[in-house]
């Protein structure tokens, strides 16, 4: 079974350790919009419908994110440019500081940070037609600059606010170490390949997609590797219909340096040379 843009994995939920789970919980449901599915006093599960996009768990550890390797941005793919003029709208009237936005060629996007400092993109994906897509296979991506006032005024103010249906994980961007190195770790891991790179960043994809997986070493080279209870990206979560398919990535991993191990028979929970977990799951 094939995935949109005939990927074979599945981008699914973030699990976040946060130090306020009140105030985390306040922030992605009612400046995102994103449904409470599951709620304990330990743990917050959001998402859009029945799928779970945002997994909160609350922890002790006061360590900085920025002093650690981990997530650089988790992305929300909206799926029009009216529901991203929706959610602009939205987050300007509430007065929702943005990091940016950006024209990349394939997509819009605009930026920001949950309470903790955790990235936040939103974005819609523009008509495959109006794609760079070379005849190796590449997709080059651009930053240009977003035309946020046309977005702007295309949106309506809705009351209450909730997240676009359709809403779903677009790619995953990770700050790690050593971009070459991890972005040969995870093309062989998850079988994916490289549909742009710069010296200090890689963009990989499964299938035709510009990039379900992004690794940058911008942070630099003195960041601490993540520990499991550290604040921040607990683990990021993929979907594969195949058991052999989740065998081999298995196999990969042992090949490739990554710890990983078995937490039942259809899920496998990794974790690269930065201390970044993944979990591969295999779903019906």
């Amino acid at each position: 079974m094939n995935y949109p843009y005939k990927s074979h994995i599945y981008l699914a939920e973030v699990v976040l350790n946060v130090q306020n789970l009140e105030r985390q919980t306040t922030f992605y449901h009612q400046i995102l919009g994103l449904e409470i599915l599951l709620q304990t006093e330990q743990e917050v599960i959001l998402g859009c419908g029945e799928k779970a996009l945002v997994h909160l768990r609350e922890v002790q550890d006061k360590t900085p994110i920025r002093q650690l390797y981990g997530l650089y941005h988790m992305a929300l793919l909206l799926p029009s440019r009216q529901d991203l003029a929706d959610i602009l709208k939205h987050l300007l009237e509430y007065q929702i500081p943005l990091v940016g936005g950006a024209d990349h060629g394939y997509s819009e996007a605009i930026y920001l940070e949950d309470l903790e400092g955790n990235g936040i993109e939103l974005y819609w994906d523009k008509p495959m037609s109006e794609w760079d897509i070379r005849e190796d296979g590449r997709i080059i991506g651009v930053t240009e600059e977003l035309d946020a006032q046309a977005i702007y005024e295309l949106g309506r103010e809705l009351e209450p606010f909730t997240i676009a249906a359709g809403t779903r994980m677009g790619h995953i961007h990770l700050s790690v170490n050593n971009s070459r190195s991890a972005s040969q770790f995870y093309q062989a891991v998850l079988g994916l390949s490289e549909k742009f790179s710069l010296p200090s960043a890689s963009w990989l994809a499964s299938g035709v997609y510009h990039h379900h997986l992004a690794v940058n070493e911008w942070g630099g080279p003195n960041l601490e590797q993540r520990q499991p209870d550290q604040l921040g990206l607990a683990y990021f979560t993929a979907e594969v219909t195949d058991k052999e398919q989740l065998i081999a990535i298995h196999e990969q991993a042992q090949t490739k340096g990554g710890r990983c191990e078995w937490l039942s028979s259809s899920e496998l929970l990794f974790t690269d040379q930065n201390g970044i977990a993944f979990l591969v799951r295999k779903v019906k």
